[in-house]
């Protein structure tokens, strides 16, 4: 690419203290200035970094310098307040660009870590609402610590702003300017979709493509465009009518929404006005892609009817499985803030005249410099900690569409089922493989391709166990929604992997009949907690059984490292054995849940636990507990294993004297060998005089003993039994294990 064609990119418009950054006007403000890492007590000059202390040309602005005097450190950029900084942003690029770092989000991209600690999929504010008000020159008055006051060096800063910026006459650097040679983002899309076009062959053959109820139909007209909401069965769409799904947060208030007694007025004509910015967008797009139908979840469900709400709900697998594509507002908060609700600068174009500048960095004047916010330069920044991630309903809506767009402030992304993702500013893809084991973002490609799960040695099980993390760790508002809006990547899945689906009992309250006892080997991650239905709540007929995940808000880890054998008998094998299963919910088996019990059959014993915790961890208490007989005589004691409970936060410091529970062993290394345990805690619900045998999970724990038969042989010594009468519901006299409901 010649450097006449880089001459030909227009300059990005820059604010007056911007420009003079690069045509030197800036100098006296910082003269004498150095960065902090080279102003050490006693150290030398750094060759690196010289004046003027603009950084280096990876990094820039926003961050703390020294003045070789011992003056107060401040704020290398030359706009010394924030508030000035957001101001300048409407209009210069370059402000607008550091602006867009403040409002993002601080990435969490440790998987293991994430993993470990139960973090969300998405990261924290790296500047506090207050903070940024109150920037100023003067770095430390804005968080203690952040800054050494002595020598103006970092200590923790999570503050910084880094550019990147890039000299385009490189030969290293044209593929960064290439894009603009393809077209418009419309045209790439466009061609993205052309080339995507036989995207049905990959989702599962059972699944059965349908239009959906209704869809907004959408025409161009010189004063605007036209809505309208239709009945796809009365107007007999053909069954492979392009529709676009759009996929968006509702926020704490939607402007306007489809119910009952607007029904007839909606199918007259919505004026296009009276649409919040996010719809109008997503309209307008939908006609430059081509597209004339759109699916709007508030404008195609009729919000006041439980029955409507209900049976679409059921429906959503297809909806977003067959969508032409779907556009996903990332950035939008709730539907008035538009697709992008800043401007997208995608890049910044300079061309420095300050001699010094140009010769600091090796440049000729004349040259074209590109800088950006690295930070959008991260799908994992850009879309997973994007708002839209956080809400629950639009796990499906990214999970099982099979294309999506991603609209963001920084620029526009789109993928497949594949691995690579597309974006704007690039032309070539990127790859954004968590893999499966990841508990932050799902993976398409694996979800879809059951060739590849076998070709990494996923097994099906696990796949399952890590949706069902990324998933839990979402928001929603209404409990009964819970496991509705994980229903149709239930369905899906199921279809995918060959379950059978349309069994009745198969899948049960967000685990599969076919997967038990593996369904219930989770534990609770740091911050998750029971969800505890109040009295009088609006969702009070509908419950999750306690042995379910679903009644957990937050992460769940799953203990499934059995499900790598290959036979069944062997990845069962000391697990008990699941006796029955029943699930009431309401519209089908995806349905909100009303009731549910699991009976199984196998080894559980009478504990006492420690009152007191041996020593406290992120995720885990380690207390002592004692195994006792049917008699209350103590059978075998542990000297202390990490108990956690469902409840922790609330329940822990509620024990006043050491307490009494049940320790179900759910899988274990060996029978009669030292080994690895995991066990499931209840507790017995009434006094076994109206039902025996009902228990309610509140726990879990990993331990280490010599194997049920041992353990059963202690209990068993003297003619006694490891539970009495009230306990269980039966037994087998010959193994000693009882048969148990938990509910």
């Amino acid at each position: 690419m010649a450097d006449v064609y880089m001459d030909a990119i227009p300059p990005s418009p820059l604010c007056s203290v911007c420009n003079g950054i690069f045509t030197g006007t800036w100098l006296p403000q910082l003269r004498g200035w150095k960065r902090a890492a080279s102003k050490r007590p006693g150290a030398p000059p750094d060759p690196f970094n010289p004046e003027p202390a603009f950084g280096t040309a990876y990094d820039h602005g926003m961050e703390p310098f020294v003045h070789g005097k011992g003056a107060p450190p401040t704020l290398s950029y030359p706009h010394h307040t924030v508030e000035e900084l957001r101001a300048s942003g409407a209009s210069c690029a370059l402000c607008q660009t550091v602006v867009l770092a403040f409002n993002a989000l601080h990435p969490r991209n440790d998987a293991i870590t994430d993993y470990m600690e139960g973090r969300k999929p998405y990261g924290v504010a790296v500047w506090g609402r207050e903070e940024v008000k109150g920037a100023k020159g003067d770095w430390k008055a804005n968080r203690n610590m952040d800054v050494n006051p002595a020598v103006g060096e970092r200590e923790g800063n999570v503050k910084d702003v880094m550019l990147d910026m890039h000299d385009l006459s490189r030969e290293e650097n044209k593929h960064l300017v290439a894009w603009m040679d393809r077209g418009s983002t419309i045209q790439r899309v466009a061609q993205f979709l052309n080339e995507t076009r036989d995207f049905a062959k990959d989702l599962p053959k059972s699944l059965v493509r349908q239009l959906p109820t209704r869809l907004l139909y959408l025409t161009s007209a010189s004063s605007g465009p036209t809505v309208r909401l239709i009945d796809g069965a009365i107007t007999s769409l053909d069954i492979n009518t392009p529709y676009i799904a759009l996929s968006h947060s509702w926020g704490n208030t939607m402007p306007i929404q489809l119910i009952a007694s607007r029904l007839s007025e909606f199918t007259n004509g919505i004026a296009f006005h009276n649409l919040p910015a996010t719809f109008r967008d997503a309209a307008a797009l939908a006609l430059e892609l081509g597209i004339s139908y759109l699916w709007i979840d508030s404008l195609c469900i009729i919000q006041d009817s439980a029955s409507d709400w209900l049976r679409e709900a059921q429906r959503m697998a297809s909806v977003y499985a067959f969508s032409h594509i779907t556009i996903a507002a990332s950035a939008s908060k709730n539907p008035t803030t538009g697709l992008s609700p800043s401007p997208r600068p995608r890049t910044v174009i300079v061309r420095p005249a300050w001699a010094g500048y140009i010769q600091e960095w090796g440049l000729q004047p004349g040259q074209t410099l590109r800088i950006t916010n690295p930070w959008h330069q991260e799908f994992g920044n850009t879309i997973v900690s994007a708002p839209l991630n956080r809400r629950g309903w639009t796990f499906q809506e990214y999970a099982l569409s099979p294309r999506v767009l991603h609209c963001t402030d920084g620029e526009w992304w789109w993928n497949g089922i594949g691995d690579g993702i597309y974006r704007e500013t690039s032309i070539d893809p990127i790859r954004f493989f968590t893999g499966p084991g990841s508990v932050s973002w799902p993976d398409k490609l694996a979800f879809f391709n059951m060739e590849r799960r076998r070709r990494t040695r996923t097994p099906d099980v696990w796949l399952w166990d890590r949706l069902v993390a990324q998933y839990n760790q979402r928001a929603l508002t209404k409990r009964k929604d819970k496991l509705v809006a994980f229903g149709a990547v239930a369905q899906i899945f199921g279809q995918v992997t060959g379950l059978p689906v349309d069994t009745p009992g198969e899948y049960a309250a967000g685990t599969w009949r076919s997967y038990l006892p593996f369904g219930l080997h989770w534990v609770v991650g740091e911050n998750a907690e029971r969800y505890v239905m109040q009295p009088g709540a609006e969702d009070e007929e509908y419950v999750i059984p306690s042995w379910s995940w679903a009644s957990i808000d937050g992460l769940v880890r799953f203990h499934d490292g059995s499900s790598l054998k290959e036979k069944r008998e062997e990845q069962c094998k000391g697990m008990p054995r699941v006796v029955d299963v029943q699930v009431v919910t309401e519209g089908g088996p995806f349905g909100p849940v009303k009731s549910g019990f699991i009976i199984l059959h196998g080894p559980i014993f009478r504990i006492r636990a420690a009152r007191k915790a041996r020593d406290h961890k992120e995720s885990g208490f380690y207390r002592g507990f004692t195994v006792l007989r049917g008699d209350g005589s103590e059978a075998w004691k542990s000297d202390g294993q990490g108990f956690c409970l469902d409840s922790w936060r609330s329940r822990l410091d509620e024990w006043a004297e050491d307490r009494e529970m049940y320790l179900m062993i759910a899988d274990c290394d060996a029978e009669d060998e030292y080994g690895d345990a995991f066990a499931i805690l209840l507790e017995q619900v009434g006094d076994g005089t109206e039902e025996k045998g009902v228990f309610r999970r509140i726990g879990s724990t990993r331990f280490f003993f010599h194997g049920v038969g041992m353990l059963m042989k202690e209990v068993r010594r003297d003619g006694n039994e490891a539970l009495r009468d009230v306990e269980y519901m039966d037994f087998d006299p010959t193994t000693g294990f009882y048969t148990y409901e938990i509910i």
